[in-house]
């Protein structure tokens, strides 16, 4: 739906993917954002990592299972006007 907008404005493919995947379920599991963004599950923990660093995603520690979850996509949009700013 938005991928292509995720990438134009800087993430990766797979970063893209998964952000989109997280924004139209909420919070869930590495494995339902494998399965739905059609990456695979170690390449899911790095760009989670990845996501994370930039802001983007935050991790919920559960007993048995981490589950994640996007922020608001306004917080991308910060990132880039600070970008233009700098």
């Amino acid at each position: 739906m938005y991928r292509e907008v995720f990438e134009k404005i800087g993430l990766t493919e797979n970063e893209a993917k998964i952000y989109e995947t997280l924004l139209s379920t909420g919070e869930t599991s590495v494995s339902i954002i494998s399965n739905k963004a059609n990456i695979h599950r170690r390449n899911v923990y790095d760009t989670l990592n990845r996501l994370q660093e930039k802001g983007l995603v935050f991790g919920i520690f559960q007993k048995g299972e981490n589950h994640y979850q996007a922020v608001h996509p306004d917080k991308l949009l910060e990132g880039l006007k600070e970008k233009e700013e700098a």
